[in-house]
């Protein structure tokens, strides 16, 4: 469904609702056109956040190895609609979709079939969802709006698949219920991205309880050349720049081929620039470490940290304690 002319108090409407919505599930959409507004910018920013993390999962080697998709919690089925875009529709033989709101689903699964004519895509009842066995299981930007036990749920739903890709808002909360998921799932699931290891998250020890686990996505061209989209930012207050993610990419124990990350690093969130040398905050074998890096001691290094434009994946080939001294971008892992 396409939108002719935007009506702005429904997108501030639907804003106001979604700050609202903390621990409790929100039904936001009251009608098609709701949706259509929320799927040309909401959705639309969403989905930029799951081409970045669907990227670096793939730069560690991760692919799509169940038959069916569910997408829990679709809205207007922009995860889907991303994950099928980066590996093709013939990647599975089914979508299952669902959603608190009904509308929803019908939405997304307007979406998905205007795109994928071919695809066999269905709507979910809850008694339906599981078992989740030959399922990648989607689920985007939920945990700020589950209570405790719609939380545990969900770990207890998702524990059954056989594949879990989840992303969620950069934010310090959303990051840290992730990290928590993370822990909850590990036992049949192994971490591949954006971990460095399969051990507990270092994240959650008392003396990182100031620190976050996330990245930021690139916004396209069209988002700062396009009259509607300065608008929406104006009205808004967003920063079109500042796309904050957090993601988690995990395996069943029984397909896990863990990617070869010993001596790999993660760069978490954005680099502190001073004049000369970077501050980096970096997620290793060995646990989190924040270093700084001069810019005498590798020029090309700290050029790319700055852009941030390769990823968030590093080999640091000489350290010393609080210092990186030389490393590479680690384009891809084998």
């Amino acid at each position: 469904m396409n939108i002719e002319t935007v009506d702005w108090n429904t997108l501030e409407r639907l804003r106001g609702e979604f700050l609202a919505a903390k621990g409790k599930t929100g039904v936001y959409w009251n009608s098609p056109s709701d949706l259509a507004h929320y799927h040309r910018f909401f959705a639309a920013r969403i989905g930029w956040k799951w081409d970045a993390a669907l990227a670096q999962a793939r730069q560690v080697g991760w692919q799509t190895r169940s038959r069916r998709l569910l997408d829990w919690g679709c809205g207007s089925g922009i995860a889907s609609l991303r994950l099928l875009e980066t590996f093709g529709p013939e990647a599975f033989d089914e979508v299952v979709l669902w959603d608190h709101s009904t509308m929803a689903c019908e939405f997304a699964r307007a979406e998905i079939l205007e795109s994928h004519p071919d695809l066999t895509v269905s709507i979910a009842n809850p008694s339906s969802l599981g078992p989740l066995d030959d399922t990648l299981c989607l689920v985007s930007h939920v945990l700020n709006e589950l209570s405790l036990d719609a939380r545990a749920e969900l770990t207890q739903l998702v524990n059954g698949a056989n594949q879990v890709f989840w992303v969620e808002p950069g934010s310090h909360l959303s990051s840290r219920l992730l990290a928590e998921q993370r822990e909850a799932l590990l036992a049949q699931h192994a971490p591949i991205a954006p971990c460095v290891s399969a051990q507990a998250c270092p994240m959650r020890d008392e003396a990182n309880m100031r620190h976050w686990c996330h990245f930021f996505a690139k916004t396209p061209v069209e988002a700062f050349t396009d009259g509607d989209w300065a608008r929406f930012a104006q009205i808004m207050e967003i920063d079109l720049r500042s796309l904050p993610y957090s993601f988690l990419c995990m395996d069943a124990q029984s397909l896990a081929s863990a990617p070869q990350l010993a001596g790999k690093s993660r760069v978490l969130g954005r680099p502190r620039q001073h004049k000369g040398y970077s501050k980096v905050f970096s997620c290793d074998s060995n646990g989190l470490n924040d270093y700084e890096l001069q810019k005498r001691d590798d020029k090309s290094l700290w050029k790319n940290i700055k852009k941030g434009k390769d990823g968030s994946l590093y080999e640091w080939t000489e350290t010393l304690p609080g210092r990186i001294r030389s490393g590479k971008v680690v384009e891809e892992v084998q």
